[in-house]
């Protein structure tokens, strides 16, 4: 667990580097860990090795040469920076720091096929990354970081299936970062620091099972995605993750997180999705998310909140979704809840809310899907339900509801799911629930209804004599303990 939380550090950390490279030189820019491996037999002779290796040593500058003079002969195994597996084949190759001036373009790499280590870090190497490095299937390790490569970082990288290191840190590399090596399936570090990439962040740059990333001192514009969801991180969300001003989106969804919401999420006025859903967050929502003006997507369903709905949520203009369901929430929702005029999905269904249905929540006019079951909601289902003319689903099952069903639910003519079971409402179901044309599935079972069912709720025909005909979308109708009469048993 300590792991899963040092990597979720480590990764808000080198999002910081992105906004704050100033603390941090280009010596400092790599990660020194080192990565062994067992790799098999090498299918190509110690021929070809020695073959590739000393063609490359005679295209590089006489320094060079002389620094690599004990490179001769037919034995690589005892060279300068070669390591050889048990049968004598070439699986290491590091020379840091050892004024090494050429490029690496007449470098065989198809003779090198047992190569778990590449690492030429502070050389003096120039030109482009030759797209043939992607015939070393085995490697782990590729260091290439304080040279002066030039040129895009090739896609050909994105063959490296076995890579699990790949710093390219303080070179003059150029272009956007190729989604390629994001879809490494092994890659756990990457440092692209120090160089003059350009264009958006991949989204796919959160994706696991990276545990470290240096992107800091490019040109690289646009939103700053954060896709970490379905890991296993642990701990707390850390606060310094409300200094990422261009933070676009937050996605820790199901995870092992605990600890409480920061306050400091509040400073993302650029962020438009946050989703933290399934983890074991507790604690109180805070109220400066209300200050996240760009925000269009809010997912905290179960965790462990508690406390009320900060009625700061009002603020959320653009917000399209939100979701609280099953956490511990209690309180009454907030009348500022009508403010958000953009709802399109509400779920606060399975906390401990009290109170009645705010008035205000008529105003929402584009709203969906409004699932508040599973609560202590009391009062009456308020009339300005009717406004809410966009709503397909209506879940307001398992709460202390009383009164009458409104009038004003006929105006809901695209209503589809009617949920309103196991309260206390009374009354009489008014016929205006004849205009329900759309209706599929209602729930009314376990209340005090009285009187006869509404006539004409499907095609204009009374409910005792309907015809399923004339329901064709009808798929449940729930209507058990209650007061009732009339005959539908021929009906159905």
């Amino acid at each position: 667990m300590a792991s899963s939380q040092k990597q979720l550090s480590m990764l808000f950390l080198a999002y910081l580097l992105l906004i704050f490279p100033q603390q941090m030189s280009c010596l400092a820019s790599s990660r020194s860990s080192s990565l062994v491996a067992l790799t098999d037999a090498s299918n190509h002779t110690v021929n070809e090795e020695v073959e590739a290796l000393l063609t490359w040593k005679s295209k590089l500058d006489s320094g060079s040469r002389y620094n690599l003079s004990s490179w001769n002969g037919s034995s690589p195994c005892s060279w300068r920076g070669i390591d050889c597996d048990p049968l004598g084949s070439v699986v290491s190759f590091n020379l840091s720091s050892s004024a090494i001036r050429g490029t690496l373009h007449s470098l065989n790499f198809s003779h090198l096929p047992n190569l778990v280590t590449l690492s030429l870090p502070y050389n003096k190497l120039f030109g482009n990354i030759p797209m043939s490095i992607g015939h070393l299937s085995k490697l782990i390790r590729l260091e290439l970081t304080g040279n002066n490569r030039s040129g895009n970082i090739p896609i050909e990288l994105g063959s490296l299936r076995s890579l699990q290191y790949l710093d390219l840190a303080c070179n003059n590399l150029t272009g956007p970062i190729p989604i390629e090596i994001l879809g490494l399936s092994n890659l756990t570090v990457l440092s692209l620091a120090f160089n003059k990439l350009y264009g958006s962040i991949p989204k796919e740059i959160g994706m696991p099972p990276l545990q470290y990333i240096n992107l800091s001192t490019n040109d690289l514009t646009g939103p700053i995605p954060l896709w970490l969801r379905g890991n296993q991180l642990v701990g707390s969300i850390p606060q310094e993750i409300g200094r990422l001003g261009s933070l676009h989106v937050l996605d820790l969804k199901s995870n092992y997180l605990n600890g409480s919401i920061p306050i400091e999420l509040g400073s993302l006025r650029s962020l438009q999705y946050l989703y933290l859903s399934e983890n074991s967050i507790a604690g109180p929502i805070p109220s400066s998310i209300g200050n996240m003006s760009s925000l269009g997507e809010l997912w905290l369903n179960f965790n462990q909140l508690v406390r009320s709905i900060p009625i700061e949520l009002g603020s959320l203009r653009s917000l399209d979704s939100l979701g609280l369901s099953e956490n511990n929430i209690s309180g009454p929702i907030p009348s500022s809840i009508g403010n958000m005029s953009s709802l399109w999905q509400l779920g606060l269904d399975g906390n401990q809310l009290v109170g009645s249905i705010p008035k205000e929540i008529g105003r929402l006019s584009n709203l969906a899907n409004l699932h508040l079951y599973g609560n202590q909601l009391s009062g009456s289902i308020p009339s300005e339900v009717g406004g809410m003319s966009s709503l397909i689903k209506m879940q307001l099952a398992d709460n202390n509801l009383t009164g009458p069903i409104p009038s004003s639910i006929g105006n809901l003519t695209h209503l589809s799911d009617l949920h309103i079971a196991n309260n206390l409402l009374s009354g009489s179901l008014p016929t205006e629930m004849n205009n329900l044309t759309s209706i599929a599935r209602v729930s009314l079972h376990e209340n005090h209804f009285v009187g006869q069912l509404p006539q004409e709720i499907c095609s204009s025909q009374t409910l005792k004599n309907f015809n399923p005909k004339n329901c064709s979308s009808l798929i449940r109708l729930g209507l058990k303990n209650n007061l009732l009469k009339g005959n539908i048993t021929d009906a159905l």
